[in-house]
């Protein structure tokens, strides 16, 4: 009787000792995610940007997004890499793409692409950047003979 006494004392203890350190140590909540810093660099033929696209007009899908747009003047292309997060209450789910756009027009002050049937096999998604204020909206919509959803987003970012 007096080991089982014992044995009950020091388990009692194990287990009073592992639930303090436990509360003592609690993980940290899950942090929000936020988008990157809203950043444009332009050199030698090349327009990247950084951020995330605020929906404005439209469906807005939940969760938090960040983008990279790279544009190329010698190739008349835009690529768009695009990452979103949904923090729901199973854990979280990241979905990303890639966007590839065809440049319609670039000048000094603005940069117009276009990227066909982009989004579910027939809405259009179309970026216009404004090189000097350093902005970029993106909207997307069906071509004629489809139908779909329309929409408008600005770029944003957190500051730095």
């Amino acid at each position: 009787m007096h080991y089982f006494n014992m044995l009950l004392t020091a388990l009692a203890s194990a287990l009073c000792a592992t639930y303090l350190v436990l509360w003592l140590t609690k993980p940290a909540p899950i942090e929000n995610a936020t988008i990157p810093p809203l950043i444009f660099k332009e050199e030698q033929g090349e327009v990247v940007i950084w951020g995330g696209w605020k929906t404005v007009e439209g469906y807005q899908t939940p969760g938090t997004n960040a983008v990279e747009i790279r544009c190329n003047r010698t190739s008349s292309k835009c690529h768009e890499a695009y990452a979103s997060i949904l923090h729901h209450d199973e854990g979280e789910d990241l979905e990303a793409q890639v966007f590839s756009y065809k440049v319609s027009s670039w000048d000094a002050t603005k940069l117009e692409a276009v990227a066909e049937r982009a989004m579910g096999g027939c809405l259009e998604r179309r970026i216009v950047i404004h090189i000097p204020d350093k902005s970029a909206t993106l909207s997307w919509s069906p071509p004629a003979g489809c139908k779909g959803d329309t929409g408008r987003a600005v770029l944003v970012g957190d500051p730095l």
